[in-house]
């Protein structure tokens, strides 16, 4: 069948423009396309019951507005674990490509990256290389960089507050009480010397 892919993105034309860019530069071939969630579990469980699934998924993260990627690329990596993901998004943050390869992203590049870059990523990832862009990836470094003195628990509360998540909705994640989670946050600030919200997210995520 020679190489496939899958593509999942809520806008149609670049969903469209980007299977079309793929096919007529490379050897990829497109087994489907989708703009929600449902429909991508649904095609790749199809694919899976005919042994067919694609080489790569390429996915984007926000789906009509809504912070829902980030728990795809999770679902599909714990249904098939040998299934290889790429993140293709306009969010060009270092803590969001943490979050995508943290939740079972193989590789990440932003939209603003050039369509042989893509190409590159895709060949990248079916080598079983993981591929973050360059430019993503020195953020990266200096990203893990500034988190190093942070707990396993403040990583995971710092995680879910650049996906813009509440405290509320943090401490149910976690499983967690919200006192624990307004404590860890201070102490995020306190070990990384950022005084609110707004400008962790504004800095990382």
């Amino acid at each position: 069948m020679g190489k496939t892919f899958y593509i999942i993105d809520d806008h149609e034309m670049l969903r469209l423009g980007t299977i079309s860019y793929i096919e007529n530069n490379s050897e990829w071939k497109c087994l489907g396309s989708s703009d929600n969630q449902q429909k991508v579990i649904s095609d790749l469980k199809d694919f899976s019951h005919t042994k067919k699934l694609p080489n790569i998924v390429i996915s984007d993260l926000n789906f009509y507005g809504k912070d829902s990627g980030f728990e795809l690329v999770k679902q599909i990596h714990e249904l098939w674990p040998e299934q290889k993901i790429i993140v293709y998004s306009m969010f060009f943050a270092a803590g969001i490509v943490q979050n995508a390869i943290k939740n079972g992203a193989n590789g990440y590049i932003s939209k603003n990256a050039s369509c042989s870059e893509l190409l590159l990523c895709m060949e990248k990832v079916l080598s079983g290389e993981v591929f973050i862009q360059n430019e993503l990836q020195q953020k990266l470094e200096k990203f893990n960089s500034f988190i190093d003195a942070l707990t396993r628990r403040e990583k995971d509360v710092m995680d879910l507050l650049l996906r813009h998540l509440t405290n509320d909705e943090i401490a149910h994640a976690l499983d967690i009480k919200k006192r624990a989670v307004e404590n860890y946050i201070s102490s995020i600030y306190e070990k990384t010397g950022i005084n609110d919200k707004a400008e962790l997210i504004k800095r990382f995520g």
